[in-house]
């Protein structure tokens, strides 16, 4: 378990690394806007935590403030969470992706489990 903010983390506010448009905030945490260009989003913790379990309960009522707070939310989206190097964790403090699905899209109508899948038969 974490016990304090490392000074090299990226989501870390404190340390001023962060990058990107901090679109909404609550007391337990903040929603980035992380690429413009294709709508995907970040809800963060304002704490540094790096496992789930070191979320306090009402950390999820802060979450569920932040997600209607995304600009044009698509109706459907995937919330994702990118746990260690080889789910393509590259950042050590946790956060959750909001990632908006199209219909014209090759990858529309697949979850994330079949694209993984699909992607690691090729």
């Amino acid at each position: 378990m974490s016990t304090e903010m490392p000074i090299y983390c990226a989501f870390c506010r404190s340390n001023n690394l962060l990058r990107g448009d901090v679109v909404a905030e609550n007391e337990r945490g903040y929603l980035l806007r992380h690429h413009p260009d294709n709508g995907c989003y970040l809800i963060i913790p304002n704490r540094h935590v790096e496992q789930l379990v070191e979320l306090d309960d009402d950390w999820w009522a802060g979450f569920k403030q932040l997600l209607p707070k995304i600009p044009n939310l698509a109706p459907d989206y995937n919330l994702s969470l990118n746990f260690g190097a080889n789910a393509g964790q590259t950042v050590r403090h946790l956060h959750f992706w909001i990632i908006p699905r199209e219909s014209d899209k090759p990858s529309s109508g697949k979850g994330l489990a079949k694209l993984i899948n699909d992607a690691n038969e090729e």
